[in-house]
């Protein structure tokens, strides 16, 4: 099924297509740091020096969910994350945050719904607070701060694009309504949303936030300073193949089991926005172990700049900006940490 999407440009909206060729090639290369104690990584976050790893959740339940490492020297600090449904323990650590200070970091568990907030000094598996999200919160995927005074989200079933929180976690706002497909018309605001499913990232003090399309080619830039989107759409124009089933009552989408993954993970950075892209569907992902081996650096305004490419294929990724290097999960049978140098062409 070939659908195309009916883009309505408004004051606040602007719509770029892009391809390929528009990017500048630059090959580059990695050194992989490996630590047994790590099993099967899913995720990871940077706070200040402190590489945070977390476990993907079918690793038993004894294991740690969180790794600390030292990236100035590349040693295992120590555990944190004891697995649980109590206080202070999580199920899952899917999203790191920075805390007050360089001595704590928060990990947004979202099988238990909370936030749990970490000491990098104490020895304990333990958090040291939480904080539970609230109603209003609870159809959010992947949420992060957008001020001292409030978080941004996207939802799986919403109408908005982004959903804007107090800290005290009561809804204030919602920008930017999905637009409807033009061959599909009967396609509802959840449906849309499923359709439209993103990775979410940003940066607060830039005040930029931006979806990744995982099943489709989009990313979307919001400027949370005056509201405002930056839609880019391509190389691909279509939308996933899907049909439309029922799941209690109202209908859902399915969107296949070898489905095609785009994008898979971004960064703003203080200049660029770097996203990470794969383009290869499930089985090609269980054959070869390769999900993502290029990264699309675009300028704030969503202008196509740089492609590079990567000597190891990726999950995710961090950057730190203090030694212009990129640190990613690498998806090969020993999993570990690539860390690659930002050319001189992006410095």
């Amino acid at each position: 099924m070939v659908l195309s999407s009916c883009e309505t440009e408004t004051k606040n909206l602007s719509y770029r297509i892009i391809q390929e060729k528009d990017f500048k090639v630059i090959p580059i290369t990695s050194e992989k740091y490996y630590f047994e104690e790590i099993i099967n990584p899913s995720n990871i976050g940077l706070v200040d020096n402190k590489i945070l790893i977390s476990e993907a959740w079918r690793v038993p339940e004894e294991h740690p969910r969180i790794h600390i490492i030292n990236s100035k020297d590349w040693t295992y600090d120590k555990p944190k994350g004891k697995h649980g449904e109590g206080p202070l323990e999580l199920i899952d650590a899917s999203l790191f945050y920075k805390g007050e200070n360089a001595d704590t970091f928060w990990t947004y568990s979202m099988n238990r719904r909370k936030l749990v907030e970490y000491s990098m000094s104490d020895p304990t598996l333990l958090g040291k607070s939480e904080w539970k999200m609230t109603e209003p919160m609870m159809d959010l995927m992947f949420f992060t701060q957008a001020s001292d005074s409030s978080f941004l989200g996207i939802s799986e079933a919403n109408k908005n694009r982004i959903l804007e929180f107090d800290k005290d976690g009561n809804k204030i706002g919602g920008y930017g309504d999905w637009e409807k497909v033009k061959d599909r018309p009967d396609l509802n605001d959840h449906q849309l949303a499923e359709l439209n499913g993103s990775f979410f990232k940003g940066n607060a003090d830039e005040g930029l936030f931006i979806r990744v399309g995982i099943y489709r080619d989009r990313l979307i830039i919001f400027d949370n300073r005056d509201k405002s989107f930056i839609i880019i759409d391509g190389p691909d124009l279509e939308f996933p193949p899907f049909e439309l089933v029922d799941a209690g009552g109202f209908e859902r989408l399915y969107l296949g089991w070898d489905r095609l993954y785009r994008y898979r993970d971004a960064v703003v950075t203080k200049s660029y926005i770097f996203a990470l892209y794969g383009g290869v569907s499930q089985s090609e992902y269980n054959k070869t172990s390769v999900m993502a081996e290029q990264i699309w650096v675009f300028d704030h305004r969503g202008q196509p700049l740089w492609n590079l490419k990567l000597d190891r294929s990726l999950i995710n990724f961090v950057i730190n900006e203090d030694t212009n290097e990129i640190y990613g999960l690498t998806t090969d049978e020993d999993p570990g940490i690539a860390v690659f140098n930002i050319p001189n062409d992006l410095l």
